[in-house]
């Protein structure tokens, strides 16, 4: 099956995809010249679909065994193809190039199909290396994933006891709240739907997710990036690096110049330090941005 979808005007493929890591996550893998995103997902008939995305002719096309609804809502999902930054515009206009980063790169970042996905992999980014990171997804996958290809629902790694997480998955600390989180998700204790719902506020949301065993602020405000809200800095080890890079100063006043720079972005400025701090992952020879030409 093929779904198609319009495109916001000077959406970049190559942008959304590279917005962050999750695109070197697996089941997630990028072939970049190509400008082909793959995933494998849970069809729930024992199987792993294997679903592409790609530009064509100014339209977003998944391709899967899944019917065209369910492609339709993965591919919005995925692409964050449901958020407005027309006030996040508003807000960096006073900023040259923000601005310009803004409109040529947009603040869409890639999300995995589902936010069981996102939070999981947020929680395994936590207090350990990239690589670290990776194995952890790539076992938690070989473990309970669907034909070893899908990223496993949250029923599924509800029923993997913590001693099983901690030794296979090799996750240290986080099995007890991987255990907990997916046996939550999975009872309905949890209904991770109102961690989307726009009527939910920044605040409100930061304090559910931080509620969860194993997200701190860093896990929380990162994950509500990946949602569109950038209320917050997330600010990580390579954040306050990378800040350092480009603004020199002393690292024990790092998260107050941080703050203070941003702040004159009121709701948008993790957007805007965000912008900042990867202006190096997208130079202006990068590839072409993807015009979807009239409605």
């Amino acid at each position: 099956m093929i779904a198609r979808l319009s495109l916001p005007a000077r959406f970049s493929f190559d942008a959304v995809v590279r917005s962050h890591g999750w695109y070197d996550l697996p089941p997630f893998s990028y072939e970049r010249e190509a400008g082909v995103l793959t995933t494998f997902v849970d069809v729930t008939t024992g199987k792993a679909a294997e679903v592409t995305f790609r530009v064509r002719n100014g339209k977003l096309e998944a391709r899967g065994d899944l019917d065209s609804r369910a492609l339709r809502a993965m591919a919005r999902r995925v692409f964050s193809l449901d958020l407005d930054f027309s006030g996040a515009q508003q807000s960096l206009s006073s900023a040259p190039e923000l601005a310009r980063a803004l409109d040529r790169r947009g603040g869409r970042m890639l999300r995995t199909p589902t936010l069981f996905e996102d939070a999981v992999k947020m929680l395994f980014t936590t207090n350990c290396s990239w690589a670290a990171t990776r194995g952890m997804v790539e076992r938690l996958i070989a473990l309970a994933g669907v034909g070893r290809r899908a990223f496993p629902s949250a029923e599924s790694v509800a029923k993997l006891s913590t001693v099983t997480l901690a030794t296979r998955v090799r996750c240290g600390y986080r099995a007890k709240a991987l255990h907990l989180f997916a046996k939550r998700v999975a009872s309905g204790q949890l209904d991770l739907a109102a961690w989307e719902d726009p009527n939910f506020s920044s605040q409100e949301l930061r304090e559910a997710i931080v509620a969860e065993r194993g997200f701190g602020p860093y896990a929380a405000e990162g994950l509500m990036r990946i949602l569109g809200r950038h209320d917050f800095f997330a600010l990580d080890s390579w954040t306050r690096q990378q800040y350092r890079k480009l603004y020199p100063g002393p690292a024990s006043s790092t998260d107050g110049a941080i703050a203070r720079r941003y702040s004159r972005f009121g709701a948008h400025r993790g957007l805007a330090l965000w912008l900042d701090m990867t202006s190096g992952w997208h130079p202006e020879e990068g590839p072409k941005t993807h015009d979807p030409g009239p409605k």
